[in-house]
């Protein structure tokens, strides 16, 4: 059940977890991209193993936040907001959510499928949950295409709610985000 706030901004440890992820995604992004690009095997595996690495803990932190954000509701919306621009807000943050949270998932199904180790920065390693058939590489196409187009539908909601951000700080100049999230 959602508590009712009553405070005009989130709680601490949301806005940690908020600044935490959002530092964290562009880093994510450029190792994905960069492992890909890379032409040395070897320097592409080690990319794509730091961005294994960091992929778990965007996914534990995005779990964290959600439940927090569930137990704890949200600070009241500014007051005299558009109805239109309230749903608009609120749909980005849940697609942002989803989308982080199936970034990684997809991630493990090719994980998984790469028979790649499953250590997770030396604390224990993944259990793997399936078993890909053998000679089959359908699944880690179809991962692999999940995971590029919700990257790149992160990128492009990040980029709709930082310009909403700006928007509210310099243009409206209402202060709506930055008095709550910083």
């Amino acid at each position: 059940m959602t508590t009712p706030r009553t405070d005009h901004r989130y709680a601490l440890l949301a806005r940690a977890l908020h600044w935490i992820v959002a530092a964290a995604i562009p880093v994510q992004v450029y190792l994905g991209h960069a492992a890909e690009r890379e032409a040395d095997r070897d320097a592409s595996f080690r990319l794509i193993q730091q961005h294994y690495q960091l992929g778990v803990a965007i996914f534990a932190l995005m779990l964290l936040r959600i439940l927090w954000r569930v137990g704890h509701g949200t600070p009241p919306r500014p007051r005299g907001e558009p109805r239109w621009r309230r749903l608009v807000a609120v749909t980005v943050h849940w697609l942002l959510y989803a989308l982080i949270l199936t970034l990684p998932v997809s991630g493990y199904v090719m994980w998984v499928w790469m028979d790649a180790p499953m250590d997770v920065a030396g604390l224990g390693e993944l259990p793997r949950l399936f078993t890909p058939p053998a000679g089959e590489e359908t699944g880690r196409a179809l991962a692999w295409y999940i995971h590029t187009f919700s990257a790149w539908l992160v990128v492009a909601l990040v980029a709709v709610h930082v310009g909403a951000a700006l928007w509210h700080q310099f243009v409206q100049r209402d202060h709506a985000i930055t008095s709550r999230i910083l």
